[in-house]
């Protein structure tokens, strides 16, 4: 009889242990699912942005590639910061194409010689904010290019 005891005693004590081993493994699971969700949402965060840089690159293109065209003698007096009707268009895009332009972009044109046939070494700055940025405190994510533009 006492062994009938040891063995009805065994079972008794581990009651309830399974559905202790089933909670545990739903946790792991659920902990790796989030996991997972998380690294989703930083990876389409991450591609936001690299489209965000990436517009940024193709608007300071587009306007370094309008002053090869323009007159070399009125370069400086269009494109630089706030000064003719060219720069107020180039702002007017970027506001357009880049929805968290939160500052002007900044064009300095510099004469490299005594004449504008000598060509302009040309700085552009443009600054955004993506949508996922909630802090107004944050800084401006910011692209820059220099180019050297000559007339022939």
């Amino acid at each position: 009889m006492n062994t009938q005891r040891a063995v009805h005693k065994q079972p008794v004590r581990q009651r309830g242990s399974f559905l202790l081993e089933a909670l545990i493994a739903i946790l792991i699971v659920a902990l790796g699912i989030l996991g997972l969700v998380g690294l989703q949402a930083r990876a389409m965060q991450d591609t936001d942005e690299s489209q965000y840089r990436s517009e940024a690159a193709f608007l300071a293109s587009d306007v370094i590639s309008r002053m090869w065209v323009s007159n070399p003698n009125t370069l400086k007096a269009d494109f630089e910061t706030g000064a003719g009707v060219p720069y107020t268009d180039f702002v007017t895009l970027v506001q357009q194409r880049l929805p968290g332009s939160t500052t002007d972009p900044t064009i300095t044109v510099t004469q490299r010689g005594a004449t504008p046939s000598t060509g302009f070494d040309v700085d552009v700055t443009i600054f955004w904010k993506p949508p996922s940025v909630v802090a107004v405190t944050q800084d401006d994510h910011r692209f820059s290019m220099n180019a050297t533009v000559r007339m022939n």
